[in-house]
């Protein structure tokens, strides 16, 4: 086995610390190749990791939310298309496209399979995220509300 491969064995499959040797050679690597890469391949490398992202945040406990229009509008840069020209391609009025993107309006069902097919994100992971999103909303706006329920009060009354 050479030197080079002796070296890359474990970078991939052993925890890493930041800043750590092992963590600045597999940098250095990941540079290095990005470097060779076509402006093709790194849209699409982008692209796969802004799905990873999307993925992740559904795992995610995070209490932040991140909005379907924030993955939306970032896609759009990283395809560098405008707003106006995709609202066009996809049916809808720029103006219901920038409340979608603003967070202001929920993304529909045929959005979702739209946005599948263009971007090939399963469409339920943009529903998905909506729906993580709604839920935490209105779980931090009315705790109180819903703390109350429990399925032993109701089977004793």
């Amino acid at each position: 086995m050479n030197k080079n491969r002796e070296e890359n064995i474990g970078v991939l499959t052993n925890r890493m610390t930041e800043n750590s040797e092992e963590f600045n050679k597999l940098q250095a690597i990941l540079l290095n190749k990005s470097r060779k890469q076509t402006e093709h391949q790194k849209r699409d490398v982008e692209l796969m990791a802004l799905k990873f992202n999307m993925e992740d945040y559904l795992e995610s406990d995070d209490s932040d939310i991140t909005s379907v229009g924030e993955y939306l509008k970032t896609l759009l840069r990283v395809t560098k298309i405008r707003q106006n020209k995709f609202a066009d391609y996809i049916g809808l009025k720029p103006s219901n496209l920038s409340k979608l993107i603003g967070g202001e309006r929920p993304i529909s069902h045929e959005i979702a399979l739209v946005l599948g097919k263009i971007f090939k994100i399963d469409p339920m992971i943009w529903l998905n995220i909506q729906a993580k999103n709604e839920l935490k909303r209105l779980t931090h706006s009315n705790q109180d509300k819903y703390n109350h329920y429990s399925l032993n009060e109701l089977m004793q009354g």
